[in-house]
């Protein structure tokens, strides 16, 4: 399942959709490849995953699909794919991003569930940030909660770290690691992922994306919705 703190993926700075561009749309696209798919500190791969990702960003409002293999001995299916939507926005050093996202798998049922996600950022120095999440699936009526840290040592490493819980009867998670800019198209993390009711697990990942192709000459509304 897609999230900024659910994945092993370096993040990178690429030149990600700008939270604040005005009138363009853009259009992102990207793929990792990780020695083992977790999602809160819980597999969901006995081997290796392959992730690909598309994304269409309007004046901070988004849309677009996450895919992986799976273990279907783990989740009941050997592919996940994931639609989201939302809206991110940037105020100064505070952040924030609130949308949903739709998991399916292929199995009998195919639809599974759905999650609200808010997700608020700070930045405390400049190479210092800080993160809150919240995912809640209305159905299943529990709350996700992390908090997260990431450090720039330069413009090539960084250092995150990470701490979650779920509630009504779930688990505890966490993870430390680093990343490495290869390129401006290609980074690599090592990252170690615990729970409070697994082992933990080494996890490698090489990332890989695509700069956001921007189309400024389309027909849009020129009133900005704030």
């Amino acid at each position: 399942m897609r999230s900024i703190f659910a994945t092993s993926a370096v993040v990178i700075g690429l030149g990600l959709p700008g939270v604040t561009m005005a009138q363009e749309l853009s259009l992102s696209a990207g793929a990792t490849l990780t020695s083992r798919y977790v999602f809160n500190g819980i597999e969901q791969t006995t081997g290796a995953a392959f992730q690909p990702w598309a994304e269409a960003e309007y004046e901070g409002f988004y849309a677009g699909v996450w895919a992986s293999n799976t273990a279907r001995s783990i989740v009941g299916s050997s592919v996940e794919v994931d639609l989201y939507l939302g809206y991110r926005n940037e105020v100064g050093k505070f952040s924030y991003d609130l949308g949903y996202t739709r998991y399916y798998y292929r199995n009998p049922s195919n639809d599974c569930c759905g999650e609200v996600i808010l997700s608020l950022g700070y930045s405390v120095l400049d190479p210092l940030d800080v993160g809150l999440r919240f995912a809640h699936d209305p159905v299943a009526d529990y709350v996700n909660s992390s908090v997260s840290i990431d450090y720039a040592l330069d413009d090539k490493f960084g250092a995150s770290a990470n701490y979650g819980t779920i509630s009504n009867g779930g688990h505890d998670y966490w993870s430390v690691g680093g990343s490495y800019a290869i390129s401006d198209n290609f980074g690599i993390d090592a990252s170690w992922h615990d729970t409070s009711i697994s082992d933990g697990l080494l996890i490698v990942s090489l990332t890989t994306e695509f700069s956001p192709v921007s189309y400024t000459h389309l027909t849009l509304p020129t009133k900005r919705i704030v």
